[in-house]
C-alpha cells in the first residue's frame, strides 16, 4: 500500500515515514498542501495521511476536495489542539497529536481494510 504523508514539519515527516516504512508501507511524503494535491492527482497513492494545519492548503481542505474528486481514497487527518475546530465535519478519521507511533500504524492499517 502506498501512503501519502503530508505535514509541514520536516521532523514529523521523517518520523512518520520511518514508522510507516518499518510497518511495511511504501510512503510518499510532502511538506505542503499543494504538493499533497499533486501527489494524489498523480494517481500513485492508495491512502492519504494529512496534517490539518499546513500553510497554503490545509489538510481538512484537501480532505474535502478528495471527497469530491477521489471519493474512494481513504484519508486520515492528524491535528493538535489548534486544528480541532477544522475536523468536525470533514468525515475522515482523526489522530490527535501527539500520538504514539503504533497509533499511526494502526490507523493506516484500518484505512487499508
Amino acid at each position: 500500500m502506498r501512503v501519502l504523508v503530508a505535514d509541514d514539519s520536516p521532523h514529523l515527516v521523517l518520523l512518520y515515514r520511518a514508522v510507516l516504512e518499518d510497518a511495511g508501507f511504501e510512503v510518499v511524503s510532502v511538506s505542503n498542501g499543494m504538493a499533497a494535491i499533486a501527489a494524489v492527482e498523480s494517481g500513485n497513492v492508495d491512502a492519504a495521511v494529512l496534517d490539518v494545519l499546513m500553510p497554503g492548503v490545509s489538510g481538512d481542505a484537501i480532505a474535502e476536495r478528495l471527497r469530491r474528486t477521489n471519493p474512494g481514497l481513504p484519508v486520515l487527518l492528524m491535528t493538535g489542539d489548534y486544528g480541532e475546530q477544522f475536523v468536525v465535519d470533514v468525515g475522515a478519521p482523526v489522530l490527535r497529536k501527539p500520538f504514539p507511533p503504533e497509533e499511526l500504524v494502526r490507523a493506516v492499517r484500518e484505512l487499508a481494510s
